[in-house]
């Protein structure tokens, strides 16, 4: 019994298929990384606003005391200050600060604070805590509505916060914004805003 032989045709059909599979394959080798996907908008819950439970508070540097007063000593000189909210929150809202998911940067670790509006708990800032000379410095502060921050991947700090429309209801945001910070060089940048419908 003899086997069947591929005919001319035959043979042309496989080596074009073996060629598309290798140009696929490098193809998506040598793609650039895509960078941030955003595919819809996460809703803030509880668990954004409160310390994340892998970390203890024993093992945070600083306290939410020592971070409100560092933030209030802050000069207008400063590069990160905050503003007349958050001013306002620190100086007569105990519980209007609290600690965030830390952030890991290269074996660094940074704090993160929380800053709520009074009798809710709807985020409006937070700052990144670093340390030196065994003293909190501020790193970053951001503002937003709703705004959550998630530790990404490679060192990054994810922010996102919803966007208003004026017909849009306090629950119900139209919109939403995100923005990366990479730590770069002693500092964090701050990478594009990718946005959704709605007003800031």
């Amino acid at each position: 019994m003899s086997r069947p032989q591929l005919t001319l045709p035959g043979w042309v059909a496989v080596i074009a298929a073996a060629i598309l599979v290798v140009l696929l394959a490098f193809a998506f080798l040598i793609s650039p990384d895509r960078g941030l996907r955003v595919e819809a908008k996460v809703q803030p819950t509880g668990a954004a606003l409160v310390q994340d439970s892998a970390v203890p508070p024993s093992d945070l540097r600083f306290d939410i005391d020592q971070i409100r007063t560092h933030l209030l000593d802050r000069t207008a000189d400063d590069a990160a200050t905050i503003d007349a909210q958050a001013t306002e929150a620190l100086l007569y809202c105990d519980e209007c600060i609290s600690h965030g998911t830390p952030l890991e940067v290269d074996g660094t670790t940074f704090q993160v604070a929380l800053l709520t509006a009074p009798g809710t708990d709807t985020v409006f800032s937070a700052a990144v805590i670093g340390e030196q000379a065994g003293e909190p410095v501020v790193q970053l502060i951001v503002s937003g509505q709703d705004l959550t921050l998630t530790p990404g991947r490679g060192g990054t700090l994810v922010a996102q916060e919803s966007r208003y429309t004026s017909t849009d209801e306090p629950c119900c945001p139209s919109g939403w914004s995100v923005q990366v910070y990479r730590f770069h060089d002693g500092r964090f940048e701050a990478g594009q805003r990718i946005s959704s419908a709605g007003n800031a």
